[in-house]
């Protein structure tokens, strides 16, 4: 298994999984300054020219959240099984590749890229964003509430998020602040040299 992987939000979830399933895989990393995923070898395996892309049992996971479902189902650990649990964290799932990621994208922008390239973040826009992303943090504190974890226990459905978490305001929110604070000291996020 071989994951085409750069430093950023997307490929950090997909390699937190491979971390927390402790299976062996080769990390391909791409260098997306130079252009790298726009090479035609790249994009016969992710059509679309971003990363990351999860090279996995013959087949290619090149949409972040969809390797995490492919790992889940394939694993069957770290994922629900009965109903109820099952359909919250494909909701939950299909909330952040939907919406979740939009505004969260606005932050690492403004607070990760930029300062990256020397230019400086709009605080506007982050200020129009977070007005936005207030609703979605709901959703996620209400189910913090007494636990430590989105489903109570620890599933890839806590690696969606995870990569967002650090550029977000969440003082408003301190049960998924204290969320991000437990994954940050799980070993798979020393492990994935998280540089933001």
């Amino acid at each position: 298994m071989r994951l085409h992987w750069y430093g950023s939000t997307n490929p950090q979830k997909v390699r937190l999984a491979l971390e927390e399933l402790n299976l062996d895989y080769e990390l391909i990393r791409m260098d997306l300054a130079k252009g790298a995923h726009k090479q035609a070898d790249y994009l016969a395996i992710h059509p679309r020219g971003k990363a990351p892309a999860l090279e996995i049992d013959g087949g290619v996971c090149w949409e972040s959240n969809a390797a995490l479902e492919y790992l889940a189902v394939r694993e069957g650990r770290l994922w629900p099984t009965e109903p109820k649990g099952l359909t919250e964290a494909l909701s939950l799932m299909h909330m952040e590749s939907s919406a979740f990621q939009d505004l969260a994208g606005v932050y690492f922008f403004n607070r990760v890229v930029l300062p990256q390239v020397g230019r400086a973040g709009d605080p506007e826009r982050v200020a129009k964003a977070a007005k936005k992303m207030s609703g979605l943090l709901t959703v996620l504190s209400d189910r913090l509430v007494g636990n430590d974890y989105l489903l109570g226990d620890f599933t890839l459905v806590d690696c969606a998020f995870a990569p967002w978490l650090p550029v977000l305001d969440l003082d408003e929110h301190p049960h998924v602040a204290s969320w991000r604070d437990r994954m940050m000291a799980r070993p798979s996020w020393a492990a994935c040299e998280f540089t933001y």
